[in-house]
């Protein structure tokens, strides 16, 4: 593995970006901060000689910014320090490349990507008309116009096999639906534990790794130890600014999120309380969208030392609703979250039947004996039957009663 020298520019400190720099193959040699923008250069023009200067007095190979560039400003960048420069949405762009491992994930990484370069590539078809230059992204000389063509047949093609995909998890649902499952997606900023309490939950082997955006495309279980038709869902995590086209890209990816029966929204409970309302509002932007189940807050790492435990409980009251507070490594609390999952799902819908005995109720008692929880069962002048199963299978428990 090769790491390219590299420096980053901001408008004052963000550890969150510098932690989105080394989440990838960057060796981060010295962080630049800056007063006075340019409309230019984006960065003001009395800090470019400094850094220009820094630049080649360290041989670095790769200028990152964080921003969001307009593609003169980029291109003036990389005139200007005669480097490879890249902006906020390229960073992510590049730590999602290196996360993608499906067919999905990378169709979805591509998309974005290419949506980012077509502005680039008009201002380089610009410069090179007019003779500025005559290639594209370092890229050597070819026919940009060519390229552009081609970028703009692929991005078409992407879009029409992505929506394939959005067809097939369409009827996924349906069949979910129909077979009486409840489906639950875990939601929340990067790192803040998703995957642990994927893990937790279901009990497979899910890998958890202590880096940014280990889940691009979800994966979905069953919750462990229990016969109710729960599936649990992890998806890609959020995070502040996440840019527009990259949301757009991986819309499949967020319809499951928006379709779920309930959201479990984890939060990270050991961040600073500025930073934990942060990325609690950035968030709770995303799944602004059109929610048709319901929102559980849930906040996670209470195994860590939390002195403002209280202050954060309240505020996600208030912003939410109250909270369960858990340790998805530890498993702490997972029981309290389980009965809160069970009641906002109101899975359970309860019956009270008289039947006559010579009616064919077995078909009707089997299939509660498979999916429900009998209650009460009591053979006299009549059948008494009392029984608690899935709202889901309201429609069956009809069919079964209209044949009695």
């Amino acid at each position: 593995m090769v790491f390219q020298k590299a420096i980053t520019i901001s408008d004052k400190y963000d550890n969150e970006f510098e932690n989105l720099t080394r989440s990838l193959y960057y060796d981060v040699l010295y962080s630049f901060t800056f007063k006075h923008y340019s409309s230019k250069y984006y960065i003001g023009e009395g800090k470019l000689e400094e850094i220009k200067n820094f630049i080649e007095n360290n041989n670095v190979e790769v200028i990152i910014i964080n921003g969001k560039l307009k593609s003169s400003q980029w291109y003036n960048l990389e005139t200007y320090f005669k480097k490879r420069v890249i902006d906020k949405t390229m960073l992510i762009l590049e730590i999602f490349a290196d996360r993608a491992k499906t067919k999905e994930a990378k169709l979805e990484v591509e998309l974005a990507t290419l949506n980012y370069q077509l502005p680039l590539l008009k201002e380089w078809i610009h410069r090179a008309k007019i003779g500025e230059h005559p290639g594209f992204m370092a890229g050597g000389e070819y026919d940009i116009d060519q390229y552009y063509f081609h970028v703009q047949k692929r991005i078409k093609k992407i879009k029409e096999e992505l929506e394939k995909v959005k067809i097939e998890r369409k009827e996924r649902r349906k069949n979910r639906l129909r077979k009486g499952y409840f489906l639950i997606t875990i939601a929340g900023y990067t790192n803040s534990g998703k995957s642990q309490l994927m893990k937790t939950l279901s009990g497979e082997d899910v890998v958890v790794e202590n880096r940014m955006f280990s889940t691009l495309v979800p994966r979905t279980s069953k919750i462990m130890n229990t016969k109710k038709k729960i599936l649990i869902t992890d998806t890609v995590g959020f995070i502040k600014d996440l840019p527009p086209l990259i949301l757009e890209a991986f819309q499949a990816t967020l319809e499951d999120i928006y379709n779920s029966d309930l959201i479990i929204f984890l939060i990270d409970g050991s961040d600073p309380f500025e930073i934990f309302k942060e990325k609690v509002e950035a968030s709770l932007s995303i799944l602004s969208g059109e929610l048709t189940g319901k929102i559980l807050p849930v906040i996670n790492k209470i195994d860590k030392k939390i002195e403002d435990i209280e202050n954060k409980k309240q505020y996600i009251n208030d912003r939410i609703s109250d909270p369960v507070l858990i340790s998805a490594k530890t498993g702490e609390n997972i029981n309290l979250l389980l009965e809160r999952i069970y009641s906002m799902l109101d899975y359970d819908r309860e019956y009270d039947l008289e039947i006559d005995s010579n009616k064919n109720y077995m078909p009707l008692i089997s299939f509660v004996y498979e999916y429900g929880e009998i209650i009460y069962y009591e053979i006299k002048d009549k059948i008494y039957l009392k029984f608690k199963i899935n709202s889901r299978f309201d429609g069956t428990i009809k069919k079964y009663l209209n044949l009695l």
